[in-house]
C-alpha cells in the first residue's frame, strides 16, 4: 500500500452532498411560500418560526434567505432581518413585457422543430391544467402552468433564453396568486392556453407565438392590477 495516498475519505463528500440537498430544500420551500402568498409582500420574516415549521436549523434558513434576497424576493434590513419584497406594479409590468417576447420567440422555435416525444409532454402538462381547472385546484394548476412554459422555453434549445426567463420568472410568480383569485381570469388563461396548445398542434409557429404573447400580456395586466389593489391595501392598512 501506497503510504502517500491521499485518497480521501467519502465522509467529507457525503456531509457536503447532504447540506446541498438540504439548502435547496429550504430554498424551494421558502420560494414556494413567497410564489402562494403563504407569506404576503412586506412581511418581515420570523426565521426563527419558518425553521421550525420547515424543521431545519437557523444556519440552513440564513442562508436560503440570503439567495432569496439576491434573487429579488426578499430584502434585507440591516439588523432586522428580512421581509419579502413588495414589487410595484411598474416593476412587474416590466417584467412581464419581457416574459412576453421571450416566450413568444421561445415557442416559435420550439414549434418549429418540435419532436412527437415533446408533443406528447406538452399535451400531458395541458391536460394536468384542464383537470385542476375542472376541480377548481389553484395550486395544482399553477404548478403545471409554470412547468409547462419552462417547458416550451427549455425546448427552443437556448441556455441563454431559458436562464432569462429562470430570473424573471422568479420575480413573475410573486403576486401571481392573487390573478386567480378572478375566476373570469383563470377562464379566460385555460381558453387561452387552448388555443396556443392548438396552434402548437398544427405546427403554426408563428400563430403559436402571437398567442402566447398576448397571453402573457394579458396575464401580465391581471397581476399588474391585482399588485396596485393589492399594495393600496397594505398602505392603507399601515397608516
Amino acid at each position: 500500500m501506497d503510504d502517500d495516498d491521499d485518497t480521501p475519505s467519502p465522509a467529507p463528500y457525503a456531509v457536503a452532498i447532504k447540506r446541498a440537498s438540504l439548502h435547496h430544500h429550504v430554498v424551494d420551500k421558502l420560494r414556494e411560500m413567497v410564489s402562494r402568498g403563504d407569506l404576503p409582500a412586506g412581511e418581515r420574516l420570523n426565521e426563527v418560526a419558518l425553521a421550525q415549521a420547515i424543521g431545519v436549523s437557523r444556519t440552513p434558513m440564513r442562508e436560503a434567505v440570503k439567495l432569496l434576497a439576491s434573487e429579488g424576493l426578499l430584502e434585507l434590513l440591516p439588523g432586522r432581518g428580512a421581509r419579502v419584497r413588495q414589487f410595484s406594479a411598474e416593476e412587474l409590468f416590466d417584467v412581464f413585457d419581457v416574459l412576453g417576447a421571450l416566450e413568444r420567440h421561445a415557442i416559435e422555435i420550439a414549434v418549429s422543430k418540435l419532436t412527437p416525444k415533446a408533443l406528447t409532454e406538452i399535451e400531458r402538462l395541458h391536460n394536468q391544467m384542464g383537470e385542476a381547472y375542472a376541480k377548481r385546484n389553484q395550486k395544482s394548476y399553477f404548478k403545471a402552468n409554470q412547468k409547462l412554459h419552462a417547458l416550451i422555453v427549455d425546448l427552443a434549445g437556448n441556455p441563454a433564453l431559458s436562464n432569462t426567463h429562470m430570473t424573471l420568472t422568479k420575480h413573475s410568480v410573486h403576486n401571481r396568486h392573487e390573478t386567480l383569485i378572478s375566476e373570469q381570469r383563470w377562464k379566460e388563461s385555460v381558453a387561452e392556453h387552448q388555443a396556443i396548445f392548438e396552434a402548437i398542434v398544427k405546427a403554426d409557429a408563428t400563430l403559436a407565438g402571437l398567442l402566447m404573447l398576448d397571453h402573457s400580456r394579458k396575464t401580465g395586466a391581471a397581476v399588474v392590477d391585482a399588485a396596485r389593489a393589492a399594495n393600496e391595501i397594505r398602505a392603507s392598512n399601515r397608516k
